[in-house]
């Protein structure tokens, strides 16, 4: 069973992506989404939950305390070679920060993967991107500019398609 099959199986699939873009609906922003036949799963934290998730999305936190129940908008889960990817995404309109809920996503792929390894009983690891997506950065671009990481694994994406094969390395 493939890596990325592993983790579909311990997600719930109503959070499970499956447009060509990311979307910021409540600032109508979108970002063009190409896989270049790149396995990928894609997991959209972002979503209108109905009643069956009383509570919200993390019902067992004390969710009036704003940093608790922090999240990331996307995290793309992709497989390139033998390893394995965390492509952890926030889009925002304004210059505001984007680290918090990286930082919480990131948190949220660590459980989904020792999840996946305790109950399959094996020692995957993954690999961790952050991704900032900020609206006023983005520059309608068609050349494809290389990929670079800070010291957090962190890039402040400005293209105008996000092209998931250009992040797993």
């Amino acid at each position: 069973m493939s890596k990325l099959n592993l983790i579909n199986y311990v997600l719930n699939t109503n959070f499970i992506w499956n447009k060509n873009s990311f979307e910021e609906p409540s600032a109508s922003m979108t970002v063009d989404l190409k896989k270049d036949g790149c396995r990928s799963l894609i997991f959209e934290f972002d979503k209108v939950l109905d009643r069956k998730y009383k509570g919200g999305l993390f019902p067992f936190f004390n969710n009036s305390n704003s940093n608790v129940c922090k999240k990331c908008d996307y995290i793309v889960f992709a497989e390139r070679g033998t390893h394995l990817f965390a492509l952890i995404v926030e889009l925002k309109t304004s210059a505001q920060g984007t680290m918090p809920q990286l930082n919480a996503g990131e948190c949220f792929v660590d459980y989904v993967i020792n999840t996946v390894n305790r109950i399959n009983k094996t020692n995957h690891t993954i690999i961790k991107r952050k991704i900032s997506i900020r609206e006023f950065e983005r520059k309608r671009k068609t050349k494809i500019k290389e990929v670079e990481y800070d010291q957090y694994n962190h890039h402040f994406f400005e293209q105008d398609k996000f092209r998931i094969v250009s992040f797993l390395k």
